[in-house]
């Protein structure tokens, strides 16, 4: 077999792989993420166990398009899918909120939008009020999730047949 078809076969297999996990991670980050945002904004109530949800919907996914594959790379895709859907969570959240408490103070005189990069700064410049101690804990449950979901199964202990299993152990010899 020439080495060069193999190494061919080889990347079209990985692409076949990881651009699937790579868009379902994207997906779920996206709808997770803004999902999480509308709760917030509709409940004025950050629930955080939503941030574990994406980590466990962006596992999920990444498995489902994959076909049930498993590793390294696509944990770390799965893990990083969660932390994006975990961020645009909070920056929704924060830009709604913001929009809001601009319009109750001056009468709807001010828009915020959602897209600015005037919106952006701010919240990086706020991480502090964005981002608290219990967050550490629902993004560390997030990523742990996602990094589960798709950790290789260990393989199945063989079976011993029942004649090596019985064996009789050899007799003391004397001297």
């Amino acid at each position: 077999m020439d080495p060069r078809t193999s190494l061919v076969r080889e990347d079209r297999s990985a692409a076949s792989v990881y651009i699937p996990a790579i868009l379902a991670g994207l997906a779920v980050a996206i709808a997770g993420g803004v999902a999480w945002g509308l709760i917030v904004k509709w409940t004025e109530y950050e629930i955080g166990f939503a941030a574990w949800g994406i980590g466990f919907l962006a596992g999920m996914a990444i498995l489902f398009a994959t076909r049930g594959q498993r590793g390294l790379p696509l944990q770390l895709i799965a893990v990083a899918s969660a932390l994006l859907g975990i961020a645009i969570g909070k920056y929704l959240s924060f830009a709604w909120i913001l929009g809001e408490v601009a319009d109750e103070a001056t009468g709807g005189a001010v828009d915020v939008p959602v897209f600015s990069r005037d919106t952006v700064d701010l919240f990086f410049d706020e991480l502090g009020l964005v981002f608290d101690w219990i967050d550490l804990l629902w993004a560390g449950l997030a990523v742990y999730t996602a990094w589960r979901t798709l950790q290789p199964e260990s393989p199945e202990p063989e079976p011993v047949p029942a004649e090596q299993e019985e064996a009789p152990a050899p007799a003391p010899r004397e001297p």
